[in-house]
């Protein structure tokens, strides 16, 4: 067997079981029918009930398999309960993707300390708590792939967003935590982080738009099925850690080496604090 025909294995998703969290809308919902139409098998995660049983039954119309699992993934009681539903109903997840996450763009002086806790709940205690959940079950196979959707915010902080950089910021130290813990176990872990992506963030959030600086509305704007398309060639290449669209990935390398140029641009290309306008006049 040549190298070739070994990755070509690997690449197949047919008959691959992914649970997507964060699955009722946007990126998860659109990641979940993608590697429905791969071949994976599905399970569909997130907090509401209605939508996403409405994007598991879309799912199955085109032919998918997918099962809906509401629960509250903040919670680790909630979380085990759905790994122990999961495990014995389904099976071991050959594929985790962490999806779910909130967040608010407010200056420190504008969240409030519940807010803070909710925004480093989703989306870094759900990814810790859904991977600790399966893990176990994972290394004794001794294959998987977790991997994580993350936002540039993790790599370049804008103004007036503290609590969701910081929240993200714990993302990306988790999956490159992660990755050290498990490697030589057989379970890849992986990130996907696009640049700005239109979703119902922004109609639930009024204003939240008009706080990305405008350096990284250069970057473009993707759809969620376009991100779940850079997820699920991901999972096919076997990647590490994938940046989209094609400037936010020429751009990510300099500005994890040089991050101070960028940290600039995104403060003088961003929302002022009141304070330092007040200032400035």
């Amino acid at each position: 067997m040549t190298l070739n025909q070994k990755r070509t294995i690997t690449m197949k998703l047919t008959g691959k079981l992914a649970l997507v969290t964060g699955a009722s809308s946007g990126i998860g919902a659109a990641t979940a029918a993608a590697l429905a139409a791969a071949g994976a098998e599905v399970i569909l995660v997130a907090r509401t009930p209605g939508p996403l049983t409405k994007t598991a039954e879309l799912i199955r119309s085109r032919g998918g398999q997918a099962h809906d699992f509401p629960a509250d993934l903040t919670s680790y009681s909630e979380v085990k309960d759905l790994a122990d539903q999961v495990l014995g109903d389904i099976g071991v997840p050959d594929i985790i993707v962490n999806n779910a996450g909130a967040g608010r763009f407010l200056f420190l002086d504008e969240t409030d300390p519940e807010d803070a806790v909710q925004m480093m709940a989703a989306p870094y205690f759900a990814a810790f708590f859904v991977s600790r959940a399966f893990v176990t079950p994972m290394i004794a196979r001794g294959s998987g792939n977790i991997l994580q959707i993350n936002t540039p915010a993790a790599t370049v902080p804008w103004p007036g967003a503290v609590g969701y950089a910081s929240a993200r910021y714990a993302v990306r130290g988790f999956t490159e935590s992660l990755r050290q813990d498990l490697r030589g176990t057989g379970i890849r872990v992986s990130s996907v982080t696009p640049a700005k992506v239109d979703t119902p963030y922004f109609d639930r959030n009024p204003g939240a738009e008009d706080r990305i600086p405008r350096i990284e509305k250069l970057l473009g704007t993707m759809t969620p099925e376009k991100v779940a398309d850079v997820v699920v060639s991901a999972l096919r290449r076997d990647a590490d850690d994938v940046h989209a669209p094609w400037r936010w990935a020429a751009l990510h390398p300099i500005a994890r080496a040089i991050p101070r140029p960028f940290h600039w641009l995104a403060w003088h290309t961003g929302t002022k604090h009141p304070r330092t306008v007040a200032g400035a006049a």
